[in-house]
C-alpha cells in the first residue's frame, strides 16, 4: 500500500538517525489571532475544502515543476504560485521536503490580503493508486488513518508567536472524496488523468500577514515504538522520522 506521505523524502536520509522528538501534546487552550480555527469556514467554504483544493492543485503539477525536485527547471524557488488561482484569497504553499537532513527550509514570496494554507503532516490516498483494491471514501479514510497515528509535536510559531495548532486529534482534517486530474509524469508515478482522493492532515491557515517578513517554523513526523519508548511495542507510524520545517514567508 502506498500512502502518500507528503515528507516521505526525509524517510531515507532519517532512516538510519532518527532525530527523537518527545510525544508532548502543548496544552495550548486558547484560539490564536494569527490562524483560522480547522472548524471553521474561511471566505465561506468549509476548511476541509480547502485542504481538498490544496491538494487538487498540488498534486495537479508535473514532477519536473515540484518544488522538491532539485533538477525542477522552469520557475525560481521563490515563486510558489505556480498553477494557481490568482483570484483565490488563499495561497497555497508547497510542503517542505527537498532537504536532505532533519532541517528543511522553503521561501516564498505570498501577495498581499491573502490567507496562507500550510500542509504540517499527513497523508493523501486515491483511487489511480493500483494497491488501492477497494474504491471507496471508506477504504481510502481507512488507510489514512492507519498512517496518521503518533506525529512528533508540532510546536508552531509564526515570528515567536505560539500558534494554537498541535498534533491532537481534534485537529486532524479528513477532506471529503475530491477529483483532481494527474498530469503526465505525476509524482506518484501513475497514469495521467481524472482521479479521485482523500487527503487527511494537520493544516495551518494563516490569516492574511502585513507586508514585510515572516517565519513560521515547527517540527513534523511520526513515532514509532524503536524511536520512543512509551509507545507500545511494535505500534508506530511504519514509516518514522522527524524533520525541523522553517518557511520564511515575504509578502509584498
Amino acid at each position: 500500500m502506498k500512502i502518500r506521505i507528503f515528507l516521505s523524502i526525509s524517510f531515507l536520509a532519517l532512516a538510519g538517525c532518527l532525530l527523537v522528538i518527545p510525544n508532548i501534546i502543548n496544552a495550548r487552550a486558547f484560539s490564536d489571532p494569527y490562524t483560522f480555527d480547522v472548524n471553521s469556514s474561511p471566505y465561506g467554504i468549509p476548511f476541509k475544502d480547502w485542504t481538498a483544493k490544496w491538494s487538487s492543485w498540488y498534486f495537479s503539477i508535473p514532477k519536473e515543476k515540484q518544488w522538491n525536485n532539485r533538477d525542477s527547471t522552469g520557475y525560481v524557488p521563490e515563486d510558489c504560485s505556480y498553477l494557481q488561482d490568482q483570484t483565490n484569497p488563499v495561497f497555497y504553499m508547497p510542503f517542505v521536503g527537498a532537504e536532505l537532513g532533519s532541517k528543511a527550509t522553503m521561501t516564498c514570496n505570498v501577495p498581499q490580503n491573502k490567507a496562507i494554507l500550510v500542509p504540517i503532516d499527513g497523508a493523501t490516498s486515491d483511487y489511480s493508486d493500483p494497491t488501492v483494491k477497494t474504491k471507496t471514501p471508506n477504504e481510502l479514510i481507512r488507510l489514512l488513518t492507519q498512517s496518521n497515528i503518533y506525529p512528533v509535536s508540532f510546536d508552531l510559531t509564526l515570528d515567536g508567536h505560539p500558534l494554537s495548532i498541535t498534533n491532537e486529534e481534534k485537529y486532524k482534517v479528513t477532506s471529503n472524496l475530491f477529483d483532481l486530474v494527474l498530469p503526465a509524469n505525476n509524482i506518484w508515478g501513475e497514469r495521467p488523468g481524472p482521479d479521485k482522493a482523500i487527503t487527511q492532515n494537520w493544516w495551518v491557515m494563516l490569516k492574511p500577514l502585513p507586508p514585510g517578513d515572516h517565519i513560521l517554523h515547527y517540527f513534523t513526523g511520526y513515532r514509532d515504538s524503536k524511536s520512543d519508548p512509551t509507545i507500545p511495542p511494535g505500534q508506530g507510524n511504519q514509516s518514522p522520522y522527524a524533520q525541523e520545517v522553517t518557511y520564511h514567508i515575504v509578502v509584498k
